[in-house]
């Protein structure tokens, strides 16, 4: 992933908060939110959690599936989780549920990655790679790499309130923030790629080779986050 901005800290993150994140990966969300809301407590979960920090006081670890699972109603302060839903058919239920599981007052914080699709026309080996790894999350892990235009509208209909949204450029070469999200992609889905027959072996050591040359750089994705507020329950 993309280093992101931090929209959570607009928030106001308060000392005492009870956070919860929401596919954690290898926790550095969840860390993160830890050194904010202390002496509070935040519980990361996954399907997977052996990458979860266990070394953090007031962090728990729960193996967690978002989908089949639930939490008590209004059991959090913040309800967060990053690149997590575009990868879900359940994206709208499970964003209902965040909502739920939101203490009046609380907050619901979304990031989703949308891809950035190359203009038509030539393209070089760069943009050749990039669509295909789109074109695979997209057909066989079902990722819908656009959904994050909709969530302003989502989380209104949620009934959530005072939503916000912050854009992140990802950019590759020359040292870009998404340099490395690129590289792991390519690294980890790479063979299967090529077992698509999306690209090949040749053109993906020349996209590497053209990323690391030092005189490239271009925009492969834009990270969307939305943030919006649980009202009170006495509101109107």
């Amino acid at each position: 992933m993309p280093r992101l901005s931090r929209p959570s800290g607009r928030l106001g993150i308060q000392p005492g908060w009870r956070c919860l994140e929401l596919g954690g990966g290898a926790g550095s969300v969840a860390r993160w939110l830890a050194e904010q809301c202390a002496p509070g407590e935040v519980v990361g979960t996954d399907i997977g959690t052996t990458l979860l920090p266990r070394d953090v006081p007031n962090l728990s670890v729960r193996r967690h599936d978002v989908v089949q699972e639930d939490f008590p109603a209004a059991s959090f302060d913040l309800v967060h989780a990053r690149a997590l839903l575009e990868h879900l058919p359940e994206r709208a239920e499970v964003l209902g549920k965040m909502a739920r599981w939101t203490a009046p007052g609380g907050w619901v914080c979304v990031e989703t990655v949308m891809a950035v699709h190359p203009p038509s026309g030539t393209r070089n080996a760069y943009q050749r790679c990039l669509n295909a790894v789109f074109t695979l999350s997209e057909n066989v892990m079902g990722t819908d790499q656009r959904w994050g235009t909709a969530l302003p509208g989502l989380l209104s209909q949620a009934g959530l309130t005072d939503i916000g949204v912050h854009c992140t450029p990802g950019l590759v070469g020359r040292n870009g923030n998404a340099d490395a999200f690129l590289r792991l992609s390519l690294e980890q889905i790479g063979p299967a790629l090529v077992r698509a027959r999306l690209t090949t072996p040749e053109e993906l050591t020349e996209c590497t080779d053209l990323l690391e040359g030092g005189k490239y750089t271009d925009l492969a994705l834009m990270t969307l986050s939305a943030w919006a507020d649980a009202p009170a329950t006495d509101s109107p």
